[in-house]
């Protein structure tokens, strides 16, 4: 039986569980929520942590399969306010499910959450709900929230924990290696974004028969592969797409513009995206001079990013470890580069090189190293003889590995070993 034959046998009844949804930086779990939907699983999603919902950038289609079918806890900060929310929430929680499962009377399972009632919205924001056949955790954190829904009667399926990034990364660096411990014996199946997450779960514990690799999807309906751009007479055109954070290194890529610079290279560098560390990197880009040459669009819709991707030589994804140990899988900024045809020079960090493998299908740096970075960027336009090549060569690994018919399968394989269906 081959994989698409097994994971069509019966619709699921899934719960995707996450911080918010939708979140604009998310679009990832959107559109595969969406594709589950489109295979006749009934689907729905939960926003489990205090996160206000943004705009839902993902297509009309996506949007439209997945209306009604998401919902996010909300809790006042204020504790007298939230005390009052709370009362409210358990009335409605008892009515659905009766007074015994109301976590305001399980201070047991529910503890810490307890403590700061972020429990009672959680399980207003559940109760009622039928059976599910899969529970999926998106982040390996919010596996604590669900685990004591269940306990406490309120959810019921088996749970499928996903390890994205900061909850393998950021985490375990903080609260150290044990933190999962309590989910090896708990969950029926684990997920890991890329090998190099799953190599870090299996080391503080993860069973190795347990896990999977998944990672994130895209629509390659919507990436039309094209010719790249050959450098001309012309400034060099680089762009870099993604949260402005310190883990994306984009201070690393201004730093390595500003030595191509110097060096003679006349080059134009677009960063797309916005973030907490945007006004850090204006004013280092000011100070090395590269005012007229670094431009910081902000968040663009896709149309508007497609267009620029249009318009770059070279894209340009410089990740390096952030200051809490945070790290990147292979990250779909840069599929959809490759998928439409752009070069592309990343690091040699987290996942990355899953994807971009050095010298057929882009280039690498070392992370946080400015002069090895324009070193790798350099030796991508050397290669510019060799970019229609390459450029398809990069394509056909995206189409290969990250194609969201292709993940999907996957994904309903991992779910069918949950369950007991395909082993």
């Amino acid at each position: 039986m081959n994989i698409a034959s097994a994971v069509s046998s019966r619709s699921l009844r899934i719960g995707i569980f996450t911080n918010g949804f939708p979140i604009s930086s998310e679009p990832f779990i959107a559109l595969q929520a969406a594709e589950l939907v489109r295979r006749g699983h009934d689907v729905t999603v939960f926003g489990m942590s205090n996160v206000q919902p943004s705009s839902m950038t993902s297509s009309q289609d996506v949007a439209s399969r997945l209306a009604g079918r998401y919902a996010s806890a909300h809790w006042p900060e204020d504790r007298l306010a939230r005390l009052g929310a709370a009362i409210a929430a358990t009335a409605r929680t008892m009515r659905k499910v009766g007074v015994a499962r109301s976590p305001l009377f399980r201070p047991l399972i529910f503890r810490r959450t307890w403590r700061d009632l972020s429990a009672v919205f959680q399980a207003d924001l559940v109760a009622g709900q039928p059976p599910f056949d899969i529970l999926h955790c998106q982040f390996a954190t919010l596996a604590e929230h669900v685990v004591k829904l269940c306990d406490a009667g309120l959810l019921s399926g088996r749970l499928v924990v996903h390890f994205r990034g900061y909850d393998i990364t950021e985490v375990v660096r903080a609260a150290g290696p044990k933190i999962y411990d309590g989910l090896w014996s708990r969950a029926d199946r684990f997920i890991a974004n890329c090998d190099h997450f799953r190599d870090l779960a299996v080391g503080i514990g993860c069973p190795a028969d347990r896990i999977d690799v998944v990672g994130s999807g895209i629509d390659l309906r919507g990436f039309v592969y094209r010719a790249p751009n050959s450098p001309g007479r012309g400034p060099l055109r680089l762009i870099a797409i993604g949260r402005l954070t310190d883990r994306k290194g984009f201070h690393t890529l201004i730093d390595a513009v500003s030595r191509m610079v110097a060096a003679g290279r006349d080059c134009q560098l677009t960063i797309v995206g916005d973030g907490q560390e945007r006004k850090s990197l204006e004013a280092r880009a000011c100070a090395l001079g590269l005012a007229e040459r670094v431009e910081f669009t902000g968040m663009l819709t896709h149309c508007a990013i497609s267009d620029r991707l249009a318009d770059a030589h070279i894209f340009v994804a410089p990740s390096q470890t952030s200051a809490k140990g945070g790290l990147d899988a292979p990250t779909n900024t840069i599929k959809e580069a490759m998928a439409v045809g752009v070069p592309v020079c990343a690091s040699r960090h987290g996942g990355m090189p899953e994807l971009v493998e050095d010298g057929v299908t882009g280039t690498l740096a070392r992370e946080a190293d400015p002069a090895d970075l324009v070193s790798a960027i350099e030796r991508l336009l050397s290669l510019a003889p060799e970019w229609p090549g390459m450029t398809r060569a990069a394509r056909a690994r995206v189409e290969d590995r990250y194609a969201i018919d292709l993940v999907t399968d996957k994904l309903l394989s991992s779910y069918q070993r949950a369950t007991g269906d395909l082993r």
